[in-house]
């Protein structure tokens, strides 16, 4: 029995695509991981799940296909309005349950608060879901406001936030920022991690991700142990 997991961010281009690239290139094939992005939005360019199979240089079976997918850049609600699509907040939470047990990075489209459709917000589907959350942050000005609001919506909402972790370029204020929303957020920081400096090939980058990446095993040992931390 496995242990799926949310990869919430504290909005957009925040960094839960990096995040899920080192993961996978540091734990995919050690533990059975898989890649799961059920929404995706701006699919007529390279998405998400073909960026970090990329990234990685994973086989496909440690990716499973997203359950919609839209061309338009967008949030979920509009983007299938444009592609003339419907999205069934139920269809996308029964295939969620169905993977719960298995060990699966879902990582969601967008900040907690997007709409899949006009009256159903995502982190309503977070809640539903009973998935544990990891929340994605950057290590830059204006983290802490927005990841202690991203936080205190999903704790005030009873949902298990395993913890944080930053991501982004290398910052003087990164550690600050890791104290005070450790201290005010009430979730554990597991980790921080920089951007590379130069781009990577996929040997270079499963290198800097098993070198950088969950250096003190925060993430998977609270994956393998979530109860001490819910």
């Amino acid at each position: 029995m496995g242990q799926a997991f949310y990869v919430a961010g504290t909005g957009t281009d925040i960094g839960k695509t990096f995040f899920s690239c080192l993961f996978m290139a540091k734990y995919a094939e050690s533990y059975g991981f898989r890649y799961w992005k059920p929404i995706q939005t701006g699919a007529a360019s390279s998405g998400d799940t073909e960026f970090v199979q990329k990234t990685t240089n994973l086989p496909d079976s440690h990716f499973l296909k997203p359950v919609y997918e839209f061309l338009t850049p967008a949030s979920p609600h509009y983007a299938s309005k444009q592609d003339g699509k419907i999205l069934d907040p139920k269809l996308l939470l029964g295939a969620l349950a169905k993977e719960r047990k298995t060990n699966t990075l879902i990582e969601g489209a967008g900040g907690v608060f997007v709409p899949w459709t006009e009256d159903y917000l995502a982190i309503r589907g977070i809640g539903e879901s009973n998935l544990p959350v990891i929340v994605i942050g950057s290590t830059e000005l204006g983290t802490i406001n927005h990841t202690l609001l991203t936080l205190d919506a999903l704790t005030s909402r009873f949902v298990a936030v395993l913890g944080f972790y930053l991501v982004g370029p290398e910052s003087p204020l990164q550690d600050d920022n890791t104290e005070i929303i450790q201290k005010l957020g009430g979730a554990p920081c597991l980790g921080i991690s920089n951007f590379p400096k130069q781009k990577l090939s996929p040997v270079e980058f499963i290198s800097y991700a098993n070198e950088h990446f969950d250096t003190n095993r925060n993430v998977m040992d609270t994956l393998l142990n979530p109860d001490d931390e819910i």
